[in-house]
């Protein structure tokens, strides 16, 4: 597995499937005085991101608070771990708030991977349209629902850059368990499409930033929707053909 990935001064990729877990969603790390996860990865892969916090010189106690994107096992079930060697907080939009604190099997998409998501504590609930202050960074909150009913996009400023953070608004899944509505994701990404941003990434992808992002925004906005995939499988199965 790779390390932590630095993108800009105190902006990392510190977890996904090339860096923790095959199974990890990509997780971002703002470091500073107050160092913030925005997502944190799966249970299975927190181990490797514990590590891939200390290359950084940094403990889970140190961090403040981890910003959901939304509430499936692949993304925020690590934070049942770090909750119990942190005070981090955890924060996330109202609409994916159930099912984390009842650790909900179907609608937190833990059925993909044959894992229970343990139930988490929310400590605060996102709304779209705040602005987040965390060191020399501006969070944009953009409620973004269709992947999952709360959803969010988040777009970080530090004057310089402007990144569209859009975990799964962009190429995640489809599917009614997890309260997937295609007609809001299409709204979503109209949505979007109306900010101003150079760079993107989300919530699969390699480490790496996303340049001409409006355009391949507006590319998937065209596909969305087009054909289902019902022989998606699922993450803990292995077979011959």
């Amino acid at each position: 597995m790779l390390k932590a990935v630095k993108f800009a001064e105190d902006f990392y990729v510190i977890s996904g499937d090339k860096l923790t877990h095959p199974w990890d969603a990509s997780a971002y790390l703002l470091t500073g005085s107050d160092p913030v996860l925005i997502d944190c990865g799966s249970s299975e892969g927190y181990p490797a991101l514990k590590r891939n916090l200390g290359e950084l010189g940094l403990q889970p106690q140190d961090i403040t608070k981890v910003i959901a994107t939304h509430g499936h096992w692949d993304h925020v079930s690590g934070y049942a771990q770090l909750a119990k060697e942190s005070r981090a907080e955890f924060w996330i939009h109202e609409d994916d708030r159930e099912q984390v604190e009842l650790g909900n099997y179907d609608r937190t998409g833990a059925f993909l991977y044959g894992m229970p998501f343990p139930a988490l504590q929310v400590h605060r609930t996102l709304v779209d349209g705040e602005v987040l202050r965390i060191g020399r960074f501006s969070l944009e909150i953009i409620h973004t629902p269709g992947h999952s009913p709360g959803s969010v996009s988040i777009l970080l400023k530090d004057g310089i850059h402007k990144v569209l953070i859009a975990g799964d608004t962009l190429w995640g899944g489809y599917h009614a368990k997890v309260g997937s509505d295609i007609e809001a994701w299409g709204y979503s990404l109209d949505k979007l499409l109306t900010y101003d941003f150079d760079l993107m990434t989300f919530g699969h992808l390699p480490p790496t930033l996303v340049y001409d992002a409006k355009t391949k925004i507006a590319e998937a906005r065209k596909q969305l929707g087009v054909y289902f995939n019902p022989w998606f499988k699922p993450m803990y199965e292995t077979f011959q053909y």
